[in-house]
């Protein structure tokens, strides 16, 4: 059974992903629709079909022998968004960090680099798989030696697929193309040729020069094009042709389909990216992220009581980048729960803020109104939790304008292993070595947590 090749023509393939896919964006800003389009690919990889050998075929940087032949080529281009400028160099580096190789050649496009590999394997008897919308790689199909695949419609596109869609054969197709032309990329093929026309001609004639050999055969407006369109009809056909000869020899063995599932390597990354959805893919697959190595030194934080509502907001405007660590306290854990205190952590410092404590001697609290004013200045930061749907649904009752949280730890937890308790005592004594504070150890039987004193509730918060 012959091995197969999988090549990614990458900015193309990126290109189309960014304009298909809608706008997205992780929490901290970065936009992320066109990698997340790409990491669903990726993800895909090995299930969609097998492939022994992948490589990501990579454009040079500025200008191709193409524009030495004729200027005007691709100059009609608008610049690139900025959205997707951000985005190019993060999927370049996941490429890299998940272990594929990529190949660019100065002065050449991505195309002419599929074209030169792909003669090197169907030289060495492998079937190549070709990832690609442009329309360019059409020249390149063989039956059972070349075909192209279209991730989103999960489908391998051959010569009966490459007929059906342009009327051409893809042996024909470079002739095709210099008589339709190439609008995207300036190329200007004859004015007036459609595809139908063009098809025409090309299934009876095959060739530019059979054409024109035969000129006379062809009457009317049709002629007239081709003869005034001649000279663009040959420069169209030097600018669509792929160079097939970029390189004498390959060796495939250094671009072998990884073992494991690449994603594996850069779970970091893509929690940084908010891409849980793509981890989780992984998982239900049965790739398990692996699992951080516990902490073995011990974390003592202290913790402050806040009273005074000058110094509560101070120390709000002080954080400055930071993530925030956020809990509420409320007197019940059923639907109708009230607020009694929160706590927020940040730069190795605990902070509880008391606001409906109730026994006998109890100071002075923050009231309500200013507690909830502070909640939502929190809120503008990078706040993080444990269980955070039950503190945002608590608060959220009191009118607090709704946040997309920076990070949930038990989420999070999940992610790193699903098969680990997330409880946050099992967790704390896990990765930090710390033993917490127990509910039952706080509030007595019979009472809730409005009834412990400021003093233990700090501690506990």
């Amino acid at each position: 059974m012959s091995k197969t090749l999988t090549i990614i023509d990458t900015f193309g393939f990126l290109f189309s992903n960014y304009y298909a896919l809608p706008y997205l964006k992780a929490k901290n800003g970065t936009p992320t629709g066109m990698i997340t389009g790409f990491m669903n690919f990726i993800s895909n990889l090995g299930r969609d079909y097998k492939t022994d050998y992948i490589l990501f075929s990579v454009d040079s940087k500025g200008k191709s022998f193409r524009n030495e032949i004729y200027p005007e080529y691709k100059a009609n281009r608008p610049e690139a968004p900025e959205d997707l400028k951000t985005q190019l160099p993060i999927a370049l580096e996941l490429i890299k960090e998940m272990g594929f190789k990529s190949i660019e050649k100065e002065g050449y496009e991505s195309d002419d680099i599929i074209a030169s590999i792909t003669k090197i394997a169907k030289n060495k008897g492998i079937k190549v798989i070709i990832v690609s919308y442009d329309k360019d790689m059409y020249q390149l199909i063989d039956d059972d030696k070349v075909v192209l695949f279209d991730p989103r419609k999960k489908i391998f596109i051959n010569e009966e697929e490459a007929y059906k869609k342009f009327e051409v054969h893809p042996k024909d197709f470079i002739d095709f193309q210099a008589l339709l032309g190439d609008s995207s990329d300036n190329v200007p093929g004859v004015k007036g040729i459609g595809k139908k026309t063009a098809a025409k001609l090309i299934n009876k004639y095959h060739t530019l020069e059979n054409i024109y050999e035969h000129i006379d055969e062809i009457k009317g407006a049709v002629k007239k094009r081709l003869l005034e369109g001649k000279e663009n009809a040959f420069l169209s056909r030097e600018l669509v042709t792929l160079k097939d000869n970029l390189f004498d020899d390959i060796n495939l063995e250094e671009f072998k389909f990884p073992e494991v599932n690449p994603i594996l390597k850069i779970a970091d990354k893509l929690i940084d990216l908010d891409m849980h959805r793509i981890i989780e893919k992984v998982q239900k697959e049965g790739m398990i992220i692996p699992t951080i190595e516990p902490k073995t030194t011990q974390i003592s934080i202290p913790s402050k009581l806040i009273l005074d509502k000058k110094e509560l907001f101070e120390i709000i405007d002080s954080i400055d980048g930071e993530i925030v660590a956020f809990d509420t306290e409320t007197n019940s854990l059923n639907k109708d729960k009230e607020i009694v205190g929160f706590s927020f952590a940040f730069s190795n410092q605990a902070y509880y803020v008391p606001i409906n404590h109730f026994y006998l001697g109890v100071p002075e609290q923050i009231n309500l109104k200013d507690a909830l004013n502070a909640i939502e200045k929190l809120f503008t930061k990078k706040i993080i939790g444990h269980n955070l749907k039950f503190d945002l649904d608590l608060v959220y009752k009191y009118k607090i304008s709704k946040i997309t949280p920076f990070m949930d730890t038990m989420l999070l937890a999940w992610i790193l292993n699903p098969d680990q308790k997330v409880g946050l005592d099992a967790l704390s004594k896990k990765y930090l070595d710390h033993e917490m504070i127990h509910y039952k150890d706080t509030v007595k039987k019979g009472e809730n947590f409005s009834n412990v004193t400021l003093e233990e509730a700090s501690k506990y918060a």
